[in-house]
This record gives structure tokens, sequence and C-alpha cells, in this order.
């Protein structure tokens, strides 16, 4: 699971705390909620609306999409004067899973403070083969330790039949939720490194993980009175009766990761 593990070198941290882009413009927009900071293959990813518009690689910022018929940005300058220049660009190209899945941003354990349920991390890839269809995300409980993993589903990019939908719904659940029983042991590890890795690059605490829900619940959203009467219909239920935690909201945003994780972990309130 190597493209799971959210490992990395302290030194990197310790290097991008004392980068002008990183304490003049993420770090605030990541403590407003704006932008959240994640770990993949040892570089820092910092995501904006769903895409990612810089990474920490190598220690030095690189800039995924720059600015259009312009020379390559060169300086720490360079990066400072064009920040939201390329957030904005970068946003244009998101998906609206994507997009939705930013409107959770807020509720990240670096600007959801004096909360215990909040969003830990984002954008994470369950399988090893490129086959995630959907997006996904970790809530923690910070009563018990716990994490959920969430299964994201924009209701517009579901254009197949109910039942096909169903099908490769279930069937990626499925191989999700062999991957969390197969690497339990190791999700615990890395996200117990992972807390202290963000702890020590914001500056806020976050209790370790000491547990891990069985099953990647799923969230759909994005539909309407209608929708949600048919075709939306057909499909939960039929997801439900196969045992999968499904909850639907129609605006993302009436979303809080206290009723996400109570619905979707079998928790009462």
């Amino acid at each position: 699971m190597k493209r799971f593990n959210r490992s990395i070198d302290m030194k990197i941290i310790e290097k991008l705390r004392d980068e002008p882009l990183f304490t003049e413009c993420l770090l605030p927009d990541i403590l407003d909620g704006e932008v959240f900071p994640t770990i993949a293959y040892g570089d820092v990813y910092f995501y904006y609306k769903g895409q990612y518009p810089y990474v920490y690689m190598n220690g030095k910022f690189v800039a995924t999409l720059s600015r259009p018929f312009q020379a390559p940005m060169a300086t720490q300058q360079d990066y400072l004067d064009a920040y939201w220049e390329i957030m904005a660009l970068n946003s244009l190209f998101a998906m609206p899973v994507q997009e939705g899945v930013s409107e959770l941003y807020k509720f990240s354990f670096a600007s959801y403070l004096c909360e215990w349920y909040f969003v830990l991390d984002t954008a994470i890839e369950l399988l090893d083969d490129d086959l995630d269809r959907l997006m996904n995300l970790l809530l923690m409980d910070a009563h018990t330790g716990k994490l959920l993993f969430v299964a994201v589903q924009h209701y517009a990019d579901m254009k197949l039949p109910p039942e096909k939908e169903v099908k490769n719904i279930a069937d990626e659940l499925e191989r999700y939720r062999d991957q969390i029983a197969t690497h339990r042991d190791a999700i615990l590890d890395w996200y117990g490194e992972y807390t202290q890795t963000m702890a020590a690059l914001t500056g806020i605490e976050i209790p370790a993980p000491t547990g891990v829900c069985d099953d990647c619940g799923l969230l759909i959203y994005g539909f309407d009175e209608d929708q949600k009467n048919g075709k939306l219909r057909k499909i939960m239920d039929s997801l439900t009766k196969m045992g999968w935690p499904v909850y639907a909201v129609e605006d993302i945003g009436d979303v809080t990761p206290e009723t996400l994780f109570k619905a979707l972990a079998g928790e009462k309130g």
C-alpha cells in the first residue's frame, strides 16, 4: 500500500514551515478552512476546491498549473505574487465531486477547533491499481479515536441504470473494506504518524487514532427531490439491503462531520 502511506521525512516539514509561501499564504488559508494539506508519496499536497495548485516536492514548491503564456516561475516572490491566480486557475478544472468535497475543508483538523468530529484527510487512494472511482475522505471521532473512511459520490456522475450503479458502487466499497481489513494495523500506524506530522506543520494538536471502522461509508449528494424519489431511491434501497451504510443529502453544505460519522458508523445521537 505504498500509495496509501502518509509518511514523510520530518526534515521536509521543518523546511516547509519556514517557506514564505507557506507562512504568508497557505497556512492562514489552512487555518481558515480554505486549503487542506495532505501527504502522498513523501510530498505535501495543498488542496483547494478539490485540486492541488501547490505541491511541496523535494524541498521546494511546485505549482501544478503555471500562468498561461508566461515564463515559468523561478523565485519565491513569483509564487507569492501569483498565489491566488494559480489557485483560481486550478479550481476551474475541478470535477463536481471534487469541488463538493472541498466544502468539507472547513471541518478540517486545522480549522474546526474544539470539535470532537473532524475531517482528518482527503483525496485518499484506497486502491493500488488506479481504479478508485469514488472520491474519498477520512473522518475522525476524537471521543473514541476511531477513523471512518467515506466514499463520496455526486449524483450527476451516476449515469448508468440503477442496477449497474449499485453493482459498481458495491464492488468498489467491498474492495475498500478488504483493504481496510488487510491494512488495519498499518493504517493506525500511518495515521498516528500523520497526526504528529500535521500537528508539527500547522501547530494544531491532533489526537492519535486508536481504531478504524470496518466499512467505508458512502455519501451521495447533489440531487433534487424528484431524483431522490426516483433512481436514487432504488440505488440507496439496494445498497442498504446489501448492508452498506449510505447517507444522502441534497446539498453537501448541509453535512457536518458529526452527523456524517454517526450516520455511517451506526452511532446513535
